[in-house]
């Protein structure tokens, strides 16, 4: 059976992933993809026009194969308030599958290491969603006083980092559960109005 560009492709972003969980962002280059794939640079340069690409095409993938990205979408069908409470607790139930990933992205991108990019990417793309959450809460005339929709973003955004999820569960051992439980529930009584 012939190997097709999609199947390779899809056999880097995989390897790709599984060698930068296992040893950081920083320690793992082009040619280690490539070997570990069993290609060529070269054919890494066919599909990713360099290794920033790789590594924003490895966390989408990531992102969409985990289901999270579809899970993420369906939150939208719920009411206002609803979505943003499920959009929070599925990213919270996400944390512990990519939490060595994540971190070694945002090592990256506090060092200035091009995988940096893909960190920036994926958390653009979290508080896009925030936003669009935040939005229809807003519009349903939830949101709490005192908030614009930008900063009540920003907001529940700077909550759901992994770094704090790091130092509370990982290195504080709390329960992922009871931590999930407890920044649901502060993040929402701080942005979100009482119902009627």
């Amino acid at each position: 059976m012939a190997v097709t560009r999609g199947d390779s492709r899809a056999r880097i972003l995989d390897t790709a992933w599984g060698l930068v969980r296992e040893r950081g962002v920083g320690a793992v280059t082009v040619a280690d993809i490539a070997a570990a794939t069993g290609v060529s640079r070269q054919l890494l340069y066919v599909h990713f026009e360099n290794r920033a690409g790789l590594l924003v095409a490895m966390a989408r993938r990531h992102d969409a194969r985990s289901g999270f990205a579809g899970r993420a979408a369906e939150a939208g069908s719920l009411p206002p308030v609803a979505a943003l409470e499920r959009l929070l607790r599925l990213w919270f139930a996400y944390l512990p599958e990519i939490l060595p990933v994540a971190r070694a992205l945002e090592a990256a991108a506090i060092n200035g290491d091009e995988g940096g990019l893909a960190w920036r990417d994926r958390m653009d793309d979290l508080r896009a969603m925030f936003a669009a959450a935040v939005d229809r809460v807003e519009r349903d005339g939830r949101l709490a006083g005192g908030w614009t929709v930008p900063e009540a973003t920003d907001w529940v955004w700077a909550r759901a980092q992994p770094a704090t999820f790091a130092h509370l569960v990982g290195d504080r051992a709390w329960p992922a559960a009871g931590y999930t439980d407890r920044a649901v529930a502060s993040i929402l009584s701080e942005v979100v109005a009482p119902g009627a």
